[in-house]
């Protein structure tokens, strides 16, 4: 009797062990479908930056392929921390979170400090590394909130949906990463910040009035900010009429459907793009989608788009079928950051909103950018390698509507029934 004992003890003492860390699951092959995508638009990314680029690097440095060359390299580091952390236990990541985050607070602090903070074009978002490049924080600050809710709200449980437990500790864990990049000023990067962190929320499965007076209070504070600079409600005026200053603050957008114009349907040709001429400032970063759409024409930027797509679809399924709340939320954080930040940076070379400085991801060059995405990729990867193998992302949403408009992810150690009543024996 006293063998058969302690091997139910064992088995609870098993049981709680891996509850601690986690449901786990028999591992399966990732997501091949977003690795491909992914891999698709860095490899586009590669091609575009070349391309765009050539002319202001043969200016800048005698050599048109200096920047695209960058790029290769950049990429090449990128897809070295996508295998690494593509191979990981993603349940490792919650020891990192707090560290992260309180790691790219300082960053985002040092970044406004003079001296250590690079200033370029009246933005503070880089600090120059000698013998490396450069470092822009605000790029690892997301993947630092998204760690730090999906392990602080995982932990918070139900608690979650109050509102001293709830809403009043999250604003102030989201609050100081939003004011320190709005204060760069980057709103674009904020912007995004805060969509992420209410994604998450959401996912926790927040009170939704809340999440509305969140979200209203983010956007009240933006247009303060943008009232009180000149130079930003000028890009809110030039949004709104882009012909009205066509050679001033008008300028940008208006380059930039040029080039969508001059695209067409089949394109003009890799290599072909006349706007990067010097017409179009930021070619190769901020709209290089604009060139895309010039040299692929819309055939070129719809591929982009529907490679998009397919991240959405299979990061948001990877959330939805994660084996436990903490990886559904990462997944979840991860997925909206890149989706929101894409659309973003089409919908401004499209004229669909103000100009901001947000790159394209996996496509736009930049180094901090692209090593960041492509890990964070790896993060979705890891967590794809123990989803379940059943359901769908449609009965996910559909579900959402039958279960009070909350979101449920599946929380670790939770059991009902027999296996309940047994695990408290």
């Amino acid at each position: 009797m006293s063998a058969v004992a302690a091997s139910a003890a064992a088995r609870r003492t098993a049981t709680r062990g891996r509850a601690g860390s986690g449901v786990r699951r028999e591992r399966h092959e990732p997501a091949y479908p977003l690795l491909l995508a992914v891999i698709a638009l860095a490899a586009l990314g590669i091609v575009m930056v070349y391309s765009a680029s050539s002319v202001q690097s043969y200016f800048s440095s005698s050599d048109p392929a200096a920047q695209g060359l960058e790029q290769v390299v950049w990429a090449g580091l990128g897809l070295g921390g996508l295998f690494v952390a593509s191979r990981l236990d993603f349940r490792h990541l919650r020891y990192l979170a707090i560290p992260f985050y309180v790691i790219t607070l300082v960053l985002l602090i040092a970044v406004l400090v003079p001296g250590i903070g690079s200033e370029i074009n009246g933005s503070r978002r880089w600090i120059v590394i000698p013998g490396f490049g450069s470092l822009q924080p605000a790029e690892f600050a997301k993947l630092a909130i998204v760690l730090y809710l999906a392990h602080w709200l995982d932990r918070r449980g139900k608690e979650a949906r109050g509102f001293w437990n709830g809403l009043v500790p999250f604003g102030m864990l989201v609050a100081p990463g939003f004011f320190l990049i709005a204060a760069e000023p980057d709103l674009g990067t904020a912007g995004v910040y805060a969509i992420v962190a209410l994604s998450i929320f959401f996912m926790a499965g927040a009170n939704l009035l809340y999440l509305g007076a969140i979200a209203a209070a983010a956007v009240g504070v933006a247009w303060m900010m943008i009232t009180a600079t000149s130079y930003q409600m000028a890009r809110v005026q030039t949004f709104l009429d882009p012909f009205r200053d066509p050679l001033g603050a008008g300028y940008n957008t208006i380059q930039a459907l040029f080039a969508l114009g001059l695209g067409g349907i089949t394109g003009l040709g890799l290599g072909e793009s006349r706007m990067k001429y010097l017409y179009l400032p930021a070619p190769s970063t901020d709209f290089i989608f604009a060139i895309i759409g010039e040299e692929w024409g819309l055939i070129g930027s719809l591929a982009v788009v529907a490679l998009f797509v397919v991240i959405a679809y299979q990061g948001y399924r990877i959330a939805i079928t994660a084996p436990d709340t903490f990886s559904g939320l990462v997944a979840c954080g991860i997925t909206t950051w890149l989706v929101v930040q894409a659309c973003i940076n089409m919908m401004v070379v499209t004229a669909l909103m103000p100009v901001t400085g947000i790159p394209l991801p996996f496509i736009s060059a930049g180094g901090s950018a692209l090593t960041i995405n492509l890990a964070a990729v790896g993060i979705l990867l890891s967590i794809s390698r123990e989803t379940s193998q059943q359901g769908s992302l449609r009965d996910a949403v559909f579900g959402i509507g039958r279960r009070d408009r909350r979101a449920h992810l599946p929380r670790a150690g939770r059991r009902t029934g027999p296996a309940r009543r047994q695990s408290r024996r």
